[in-house]
């Protein structure tokens, strides 16, 4: 009897920090976002689009903006799919400053753009205009040609 319960308690107690241990890492290696930055689809997003546009104005690059929200299972499709392409992810990453923006939270700048769902894609100049727009999840073959045009535009 007294075999069962310390068996009992062992069996609890390593359960018990099998589950804290992995609540700690997931905290420390999937971080979505923190106080200038987010973090979707393997790229780092500023969250100002004022900060992007600036940004925008003195390297000379295109802004794509994401709107995106925590709840909609099709941002993470894209993100997952579309986002890690390698080819989307390197020209975002070395040709775009990018600027994601939670519907949840940044409404107004939604407001203004006529965003109402996510995910959402705008492509904007430094000063804000509306280059392209893509609404919904998009895969990788209907994204890239549009990324490759809007850049292109602007060089």
């Amino acid at each position: 009897m007294r075999t069962k319960k310390l068996i009992s308690i062992l069996v609890m107690v390593l359960i018990i920090s099998f589950a804290y241990i992995s609540y700690n890492i997931s905290l420390t290696d999937f971080k979505l976002s923190d106080t200038n930055n987010t973090y979707l689809g393997g790229l780092t997003w500023s969250k100002s689009l004022d900060k992007g546009l600036q940004a925008a104005q003195q390297e000379d690059k295109p802004v794509m903006a994401y709107f995106w929200a925590v709840w909609c299972q099709f941002c993470k499709q894209f993100e997952s799919e579309t986002l890690r392409n390698p080819e989307v992810n390197s020209i975002l990453r070395e040709d775009y400053i990018l600027v994601a923006m939670d519907l949840d939270i940044d409404k107004e700048v939604a407001r203004r753009y006529g965003v109402s769902f996510p995910p959402h894609m705008l492509f904007l100049d430094a000063s804000g205009n509306v280059l392209e727009r893509i609404p919904g999840a998009v895969n990788a073959d209907y994204f890239l040609p549009r990324l490759i045009n809007v850049r292109d535009k602007m060089n």
